[in-house]
């Protein structure tokens, strides 16, 4: 009987597909629906607001673009970080155009390099994210943290550019459905997300029974001790 031998390299690609087939089987499964009722959520300033506070919580965070925010509510004003993407003109126009969009009057005052802090490690100092631009955007009728999350949820639509088809609107039913990735997160950060913008979602009260919710999730917003009394 003759023995046909394989190269080893083709044993090894044979493995590496077997492998990748398995995770991907994996992330299939991985993907869950929910369905968020919302009921306040009437006129179309309501339904965009909500569409982006679910659409920053699920492609938000994983778009492959990094970027921040910090806000100063007593001053108005939204340091968005990201790429130099934030010296082009066109794309300060469009991040102002979505946060009109949802009631708020914006406008891009400056942007640039500004590279994070150093930190020190036991190899000395080191920027984390030394190619950091920021855009300083002033937002004058921010008033609140629950102001704060509808405006850098519109950001998020400005840099993503387009809604995520994973996220379904019927203005009719007042419900929203999602599609998301279970590793990633869970229902209860979608409700939370639409919660902190003003909107009770499915048992999660609006401003998560708070006057003014703090931010969940990913978003850094820093109230200042002037603003924290305010009724």
């Amino acid at each position: 009987m003759r023995h046909v031998l394989f190269p080893r390299w083709w044993i090894l690609i044979g493995a590496l597909a077997l492998g990748a087939s398995a995770v991907m089987s994996c992330r299939n499964s991985d993907v869950r629906t929910v369905r968020i009722e919302v009921p306040d959520m009437i006129g179309k300033k309501a339904v965009r607001i909500v569409t982006n506070a679910a659409l920053d919580e699920i492609s938000g965070r994983y778009d492959r673009l990094r970027h921040g925010y910090d806000v100063d509510l007593a001053k108005g004003l939204v340091l968005y970080h990201e790429s130099s993407a934030l010296l082009a003109p066109p794309y300060q126009r469009r991040i102002e155009a979505r946060i009109q969009e949802v009631g708020f009057q914006a406008r891009v005052v400056s942007a640039g390099l500004n590279p994070s802090s150093p930190i020190n490690t036991v190899d000395g100092p080191i920027r984390e994210w030394p190619d950091r631009f920021t855009a300083v955007i002033a937002v004058a009728n921010m008033m609140s943290c629950t102001d704060a999350n509808i405006v850098v949820d519109a950001i998020a639509y400005a840099r993503l550019g387009k809604d995520n088809d994973d996220i379904t609107v019927d203005p009719a039913s007042r419900v929203v459905v999602a599609r998301y990735e279970s590793l990633r997160l869970a229902m209860k950060n979608i409700e939370y997300a639409i919660a902190c913008v003003g909107f009770t979602a499915n048992d999660v009260q609006a401003r998560l029974g708070a006057q003014d919710a703090l931010p969940h999730g990913w978003t850094p917003v820093m109230l200042p001790p002037s603003a924290a009394n305010r009724p």
